[in-house]
């Protein structure tokens, strides 16, 4: 039982960074890029950032989304497979 559990909690882990770090990535080389632009220009702005980081993050979200559902289906359908092990 403690295995399946296991094998669970680490799917459940790998889908998380498999998530979250093209995303954090993303939003990260946004705001060093215009960080950098903003140092170059001499805008001292820091509300500045904020847009780029959101379009950033909405065009990854829609081109990625889908894989992304397609990952979280995967992960709760191992998950419900899983049940009648851990149940006994």
């Amino acid at each position: 039982m403690s295995g399946v559990l296991l094998e669970l909690w680490m799917r459940a882990l790998l889908t998380t960074v498999l998530l979250a770090l093209p995303l954090v990535g993303l939003t990260a080389a946004a705001g060093v890029a215009v960080g950098l632009l903003q140092t170059v220009l001499g805008i001292q702005d820091q509300n500045l950032s904020f847009g780029p980081k959101i379009a950033a993050m909405a065009g990854a979200l829609a081109v990625g989304g889908a894989a992304a559902l397609a990952l979280i289906e995967a992960l709760l359908v191992a998950a419900a497979a899983a049940l009648p092990r851990v149940a006994g």
